[in-house]
């Protein structure tokens, strides 16, 4: 269920960076591409390493994927609004 709604999480975002925006750079969409996997994944990280009782790695894995995509993100924001 909650890989659904990051799913529908990513779609709206893509859909305001393509009708509110204007049209974006073509790198823009990479770049996306690339934070939205990366929050995503960092998100399915935590909850798997939580179910499997390691909340070290839950935690490490969240900041180490999660930074990285935040940073991608703003860059879109950034660049193509």
């Amino acid at each position: 269920m909650r890989n659904l709604v990051l799913g529908i999480l990513v779609g709206i975002g893509g859909a305001c960076l393509y009708f509110i925006g204007g049209t974006p750079a073509w790198y823009v969409w990479g770049l996306y591409a690339l934070g939205a996997a990366s929050i995503v994944f960092s998100f399915d990280i935590l909850f798997g390493s939580l179910e499997e009782h390691e909340p070290r790695a839950a935690i490490l894995g969240f900041c180490m994927f999660l930074i990285p995509g935040t940073l991608l993100m703003g860059a879109v924001l950034k660049l193509g609004f």
